[in-house]
This record gives structure tokens, sequence and C-alpha cells, in this order.
């Protein structure tokens, strides 16, 4: 490459520049040029910058933000922190309040808030100790007091006050408090007088002068101003004076007594069949032996005079025709009065027999026990009727005896009697031969098959019988179960028996299935009679081991108990909120229905005028409504009160909430005063003139100068300060002193600290760092005895305070 100027050399582009590439130095150290990489130069040459020399504006970081490993711990100092540069995001959780259920041993930084959660209280670090927090306007101290007629006594358990009003003592009896008699005045104790009583009116209850028209005044007593002699046995007419009193008397005697018309009442006297006892009883003067007889001899009156018995001769021999209805009992026949011409036919025997085709017997419904049935079919048996069924008769010479039972499917012997085996009969073998010695020797089948040997060779079934005729090569069939199998409900005769009329089972189940009761919903009519320790059970809605027992003390008489027209819940002696005023008639409850220590609602009382209230009327016994509440004791208000106009307290007053004040116009905005609750006693005096409370968070423009009495701080090598007794402070120097942190610290305070020299002078006063200086240079005092220099300080935060002077103020 040609040698040339530096200025002749082609540009490089700076996105082309690489840390390779080579530049030319001087080297002063040896007077020479020499070549340097791109790289080298940057990587030694920052260390040859200055420190403080390349300005913030040269430095290029990304958009609002500082390396962190740029800044030493705790390098970022308050004065390096913009005002108002702290939002709410940045600060921790609890690093202003902390939350804690027991206060910790100390707080983080003076000022710290901490909240107990335990009983909501707040208390903020003074830098050596917890401070309890008094909200501002909260009470904190209640004065009594014992002046006039209304004593105070104030007692306290932990934050709750409480307020005892008592009166003083009457100095003589039947005292009351009250103002003057004629005008307006103190209140004192004194008796009642006349004037103190309003007049009665025929509406209005008041004194009243007792002057005759039959009353007298006898000492303290109003008396009836009358006198007649008693009378407790007899009833007289009486004569009474204009007042209504009664003057005299005489027995009533007839005369008195109006003649009764037949339009109107009063007095008769017996006439004919009638008679008067001794004892006034009007009574009939007739009489007969009482009893029920079914011939009877009337007299004129209509008495009945004799009565006697109806007998045959009295009743006249009638004709058949008269005979209509009825039956005549068996004694009206006379025997052999039923002649073969009166029978009809059928009437002793029924016929019947079995279908064409089912061979099923179908017997009728009998009449009457010992009636006959004969079956026509080709068997020829005849039946009797024993008042409950037809029963076979079978007519063989000699008597049936039992053998035992017979297994139709084995053909085999089951079971075998005495008299079965005394002839031959075996069990477990199968049927003999018939023969004398067996002859009317029966075995009734107990299981069904078809018959095999000495059988017969048909279908047996229970309970056919099978019965030895002596002779033949097989037992005689008695075909009892077709004829069973052939029976229906219908021709099963019953006997009709006690509600029952029907006399056959198909009729009789007919019979009850109409008149039963049905389980659901079923309808009686006239009485239904439970009998002796029956109770009525409703399951209810769901089927459990839970039901509705209906039952009743054993009565001792007739009892109803009638349900009224209308719907409703039944109430009982164990149910409660059930009866309301609708249910019980106006009128019904009198005094004595209601018990001495019943709790009656004012709801239950008349009405007196909107917004009354109800209390002892002055007499000491009747209640009254009233405007004017005079509450002589403590009034202990456990729910919200509400006052609608002007309320005097005497005394003190004690508040466990809130005070809510409506306002001019009544809508859903109210004011409410509310304290913190305080750690101790406090008092909170309201200035005894027309004005309004300022507010923390309202803007105020004060009308009046305000003034905030100085608090001298107390000469010390460390001079303390409590900003929370004043704004403004003095301090007299007596010797070199250091101003404190001071505990308490609010952002935003501000007033000043007046420092005085003392008579010697020369004295110092250094800061705490917390305190800060234009310049951050502290203020020098001056140094002359007695001189005066004024400290104005600003609160900016718990932990950094600025601070101008006023210096030689003289």
């Amino acid at each position: 490459m040609a040698d040339l100027k530096i200025s002749e050399l082609a540009a490089l582009a700076g996105n082309n520049l690489a840390t390779a590439d080579l530049l030319a130095v001087v080297d002063n150290s040896a007077s020479e040029t020499k070549k340097l990489t791109v790289g080298d130069l940057i990587e030694n040459g920052v260390d040859l910058i200055a420190d403080g020399s390349i300005p913030g504006a040269k430095i290029l970081f990304g958009t609002g933000q500082v390396a962190g490993t740029a800044l030493a711990d705790g390098g970022v100092t308050t004065a390096k922190i913009a005002d108002d540069a702290i939002t709410a995001a940045k600060i921790a959780n609890e690093a202003t309040c902390d939350l804690v259920t027991t206060l910790p041993s100390s707080g983080g930084y003076t000022g710290q808030l901490a909240l107990d959660t335990d009983d909501n209280k707040i208390y903020i670090w003074d830098g050596s100790a917890w401070q309890s927090v008094k909200g501002a306007g909260s009470v904190n101290t209640v004065i009594g007091t014992s002046s006039g007629l209304v004593n105070i006594t104030i007692s306290t358990s932990g934050d709750e006050v409480t307020i005892t009003p008592s009166l003083d003592n009457t100095t003589a009896g039947a005292q009351f408090l009250a103002g003057p008699t004629g005008a307006a005045g103190a209140v004192s104790y004194r008796a009642i007088a006349g004037s103190d009583l309003p007049t009665a009116t025929s509406t209005t209850k008041g004194a009243v002068t007792v002057d005759g028209n039959g009353l007298a005044l006898s000492g303290t007593e109003i008396q009836i101003n009358n006198t007649v002699t008693a009378e407790t046995s007899e009833h007289h007419v009486v004569q009474y004076d204009a007042n209504g009193l009664i003057t005299g008397g005489r027995t009533i005697t007839s005369t008195d007594v109006p003649t009764a018309t037949s339009s109107a009442k009063g007095g008769v006297f017996p006439g004919s069949g009638l008679a008067v006892a001794g004892s006034g009883q009007l009574n009939h003067s007739n009489s007969v032996a009482a009893g029920t007889y079914t011939k009877v001899t009337v007299d004129g009156q209509g008495h009945v005079s004799a009565a006697e018995n109806i007998v045959a001769a009295d009743v006249p021999d009638l004709d058949a025709s008269k005979t209509t209805t009825g039956t005549f009992e068996t004694a009206r026949l006379a025997n052999a009065a039923i002649t073969a011409a009166k029978l009809a036919d059928q009437s002793t025997v029924k016929f019947g027999g079995a279908g064409a085709t089912d061979n099923v017997v179908t017997f009728p419904d009998g009449d009457f026990k010992g009636q006959f049935f004969f079956d026509e079919s080709t068997d020829g048996d005849l039946y009797i009727f024993t008042g409950q069924s037809f029963q076979p008769i079978t007519v063989i010479s000699g008597n049936l005896v039992n053998a035992g039972t017979y297994n139709a499917n084995t053909n085999l012997l089951t079971s075998v009697t005495t008299q079965g085996s005394a002839a031959g009969f075996t069990a477990g073998a199968a049927l003999p031969a018939p023969a004398t010695t067996n002859l009317n020797y029966y075995v009734v089948v107990d299981t069904s098959g078809t018959g095999t040997g000495n059988a017969p060779a048909v279908a047996l079934a229970p309970p056919d019988m099978l019965v030895s005729l002596g002779t033949g090569s097989t037992f005689s069939l008695v075909d009892v179960s077709n004829a069973i199998a052939g029976q229906t409900a219908a021709n099963i005769s019953v006997v009709a028996t006690g509600g029952i009329s029907s006399t056959n089972c198909q009729a009789a189940l007919q019979e009850l299935d109409t008149e039963k009761i049905g389980a659901a919903s079923p309808t009686f009519t006239g009485t239904v009679l439970l009998g002796q320790n029956a109770v009525l059970a409703f399951e209810g809605s769901a089927d459990d081991q839970h039901e509705l027992t209906i039952t009743c003390t054993n009565p001792t008489a007739d009892r109803t108990i009638t349900f009224p027209n209308v719907t409703g819940n039944v109430v009982t002696t164990g149910d409660t909120g059930t009866v309301t005023s609708a249910m019980i008639a106006d009128a019904t409850i009198v005094n004595a229905d209601v018990s001495a220590t019943a709790e009656i609602a004012v709801s239950k009382l008349a009405n007196g005028s909107a917004r009354q209230l109800l209390q002892t009327a002055s007499n000491g016994t009747d209640v009254e409504f009233t405007s004017n509440v005079d509450v002589p004791g403590t009034l202990d208000v456990t729910g919200v009160a509400t006052f609608d106009s002007t309320s005097t307290f005497a005394g003190n007053a004690t508040f466990n909430g809130s005070l809510i004040f409506e306002g001019a116009t009544p809508d859903a905005h109210e004011l409410t005063l509310s304290v913190a609750d305080p750690g101790a006693d406090v008092t909170v005096t309201i200035p005894a003139s027309t004005t309004t409370l300022a507010g923390l968070a309202v803007a105020q423009a004060f009308t009046k100068g305000q003034a905030g009495t100085p608090v001298a701080l107390t000469d010390a090598a460390s001079v303390a300060v409590d900003l929370s007794l004043a704004n403004n402070f003095t301090l007299t120097l007596a010797g070199n002193r250091t101003l404190a942190a001071p505990s308490n610290v609010t952002a935003g305070q501000s007033g000043v600290i007046v420092v005085t020299q003392d008579s010697t002078g020369s004295r110092t006063l250094a800061y705490n760092s917390i305190y800060k200086f234009a310049g951050g240079s502290a203020v020098t005092l001056t140094t002359t005895a007695s001189a005066v220099d004024v400290l104005a300080y600003y609160c900016e935060s718990a932990t950094r305070i600025t601070v101008t002077s006023l210096l030689n103020v003289s």
C-alpha cells in the first residue's frame, strides 16, 4: 500500500469496523508511531478515562434503566429519589404497616406502623417504644359530676365507659321532681299542688271537685252520699232519685207484673189441667204411671189419663188379602199344614249334572240345610246341603273303613291305618285285590298318577277315593277331585251372617268388595267407632320409620271435637308461632288471661300519636304515650338510635358505636361520626362557639387564627423532641447539645424550633442525620449570649426532615 496521509485514506464504514482493524497511535514514551487494534484500544482505553468525566447523556442504557451492577449497595440516597417517585406498587407488603398478633420488640424504623389483628389496635414506633395511636376526634376521658339533682358516676372497663346517672334523695315524703307551679323555673323536689293537676273533662282525665250530687268527701275518701236499709234476702222494687241513687224499696207483688197476652210477655196463673206447687213450679195436674204403651185413654186437655197394652181381643179378624208383606214364622204354621200340593217342583230336591264335554258337575246354591241335589248325569249321585256345601251321599251296605293313603304315581300304599293293616293292606306295597276280607275298605289318593294293578287304570288325583266292593279285579273309583274341581264360587253356599246377606261364595265376595273400605281415599258415612286403645297413624309423604299418631286420653264422658269450616292447620300445645292475631276474635283475651310477667308487644296496644313513646305516667301506675321522655335511670340502646329532632343530654352519654347524622335530606347518604378504639381515657373538647369542625382529608379555609401552644424542650446533652406534642417548640441551650431524631414523625408536619443561648452563650447545636439542610451544611447558631435563632422544619417522611433558619433574630 502506498504511503498516504491520514486525510487521504479511504473512509471505513462504522458497521465494517472489526476488532482486529488497526489504528496508528503515537507512543510518546518511545517518540514513534505504532499500530494498535480497535479491540485493544477500547478494552484498555476505558481505564484511562477520568472518573466522572463522561456525562450521563452520553451513555445509552435501556429505556429508563441502569444496570444493576452499576449501583453500589446503599448507593441510592434519599436525595437521589425524586419526590412522588415511590408509588404504591413499589412498596412491599407490610413495609409501612406491620400486621401482627403480638407487637415485635422493636420497629424497623422510626414512624413504622403496626396493626395488632387480635384487637384491631394500631401502634407507631417512636424509635424506642411502640406508642398507641389515638384517632382524631376520639373521646378519651369522660368526667362525672354530682352537682345538681342528677349525679353522674363514671366507671371504665377496658375500652368501655359506663355512665350511671342517679337522683338525689327527696327531703320529705310525697315529693316529686318538677318545676314551679305557676311559671317556668328551676326543677326541684316538692309536694304536688292542686294547681299541678289539669281539670278533668268529659273526654280527659284530670282533677275533680266533690260538691254534692250524690257524692261526699270523707277525709281522703270519696263516698256515696246516700243511706238506705240493706236488704240481702228478698228482691225489691226500688225508688231512686235524680242522681240514680236508691232511696227506698218494697217486696214485689203480683200487681207489679203485667198480665201476659198473646203478643206480650207477662204474669199468668194456672187454668184447667195445670197446677202451681208451693215452690212456684207450674206443672200438669194429671198423673199416670210412666211407661211405653200400645193403647191409651185421653182426656179433654189431651192428657193421657189411662194406659195399657193391646191384647188379642183388641185386634179384629183380618182377611188374608190384608197380609201383603212380611213372612210367617214357623210357629204360625200348623203341623202337617204343608201338603204335597203346596210343595213346588224342586222345592226339596234340585236337579242338575255334569256339562256335555267336561263331565264336571255344576252344583246349584243351597236354599236350606238338608236340601237334596240329584246328579241327573250317568252317575246318578245324590247330594245333601249341609248349610255350607253339597256333600255326596253314597249308599253301600255296611260301613266304609279308611285303610290308608295311595300314591298313584308309584302305585304303592303310602300309609296304612290299623284297620287297614288288619285287613291285609301294607305300607309300601301295592294295592291288594278286592276280596270279602277288605269289603268296604277304601284308600285316599295322595299323589296324582295313573292307576295300575288293582287300581283302576285311569287318571287319579287327590282326594279321589278307591273303594273295595269285595269282588272284581280293581277297586272302584269315587271321583272326588273332579267334583271339587267342578265347583265354582257361585255353587258353594255360605250362611249369611253379620252384615253379609249373600248365601254363596261368589255373591258374598262381591258384597264384601262393594262394602269394603278402600285402602286409598276411603269415604265414611255415619259414625266410625275405633275400639279400645285404637289410634290413627299417618305415614306422611315419606315411607320411613316416622309416623304421626293421633290418640286420645281416656274420656270420662262423651266428648266432641268439632273442626271449623275453614282451611288451616291444627294447633297443639307443643306448637309455637302458629296462632296469628287473625285467629283470635276481638275482645277474646281479657286481663285475667294475661300473665303478670308477660311481655306485651307495643303493637298490641292502642296507637298513640306519630313518633310517641310508651312510658309510666306521673302517677306511677298508669301508662301513657308521650312525646317527651324522661329517663330517670340509664338508657341502654343496643341497636341504632335515631333522633329526629333536638336531643338534650344532661350528663354524659356513652356510645359504643358511631353517631350517624341524616342531614337535611332523608336519603341514602349520611354523615357518620366514629372513633378509633382508645387505648386509654381520651378527652376531646369542642369549643364553646358556633363553628365548623375541620377534617383531615378536607381542604380547609380557616376564618380565625389558629395557634398551638409551643412546647419547651428539655435541655440535655441529647435533646429529645416528640412531634406529637406540638408543632412549635422552644429550647434554651445551657451547653453544647445534639438535636436527637424526633419521635412520632408524621410526613407533612411543619413548625419551628426557637433556640435561645443562655446568658453565657457560645453554645453549639449538632443535628441527627434525619435533619437535612441546604447544600448539605448544617446551620451554625448565633453564639452571642441570649441570642435567638429560629429553625423552621418540614417533615418530608419518617426519615427525612428539611430545616432552614432565621439567625440572630432581634
